[in-house]
């Protein structure tokens, strides 16, 4: 009966932390299981993130699809980083504080 409780509140922590966008780190240290072995058990549950999605979670914002091409372009020939991208397209309203 334990083993039951003890799955079910892991799903729901997995579940829980994937629809709040919490960092797969903290989500795997509330449960104390490894970050593989979050990934396979959030995989298995069917609510892994999109390529995408994990890629506009790690940047902190969302590129728009008409502004995705300028966006690479200045990434790649520009040799921009991705916040300075942000700002030039003007996808960053303010200037976050950062290490410079």
């Amino acid at each position: 009966m334990n083993a039951k409780l003890k799955a079910e509140a892991r799903r729901k922590i997995i579940l829980d932390g994937y629809f709040n966008n919490e960092p797969l780190k903290d989500i795997a240290a509330r449960i104390g299981c490894s970050l593989a072995s979050l990934k396979v058990s959030a995989s298995k549950l069917g609510c892994t993130r999109t390529p995408k999605e994990a890629a506009a979670f790690r940047r902190g914002f969302r590129v728009p699809d008409e502004k995705r091409r300028d966006y690479y372009q200045l990434m790649i020939a520009g040799q921009y980083k991705a916040r300075e991208c942000a700002q030039i397209l003007g996808l960053l309203t303010m200037q976050l504080p950062g290490p410079e």
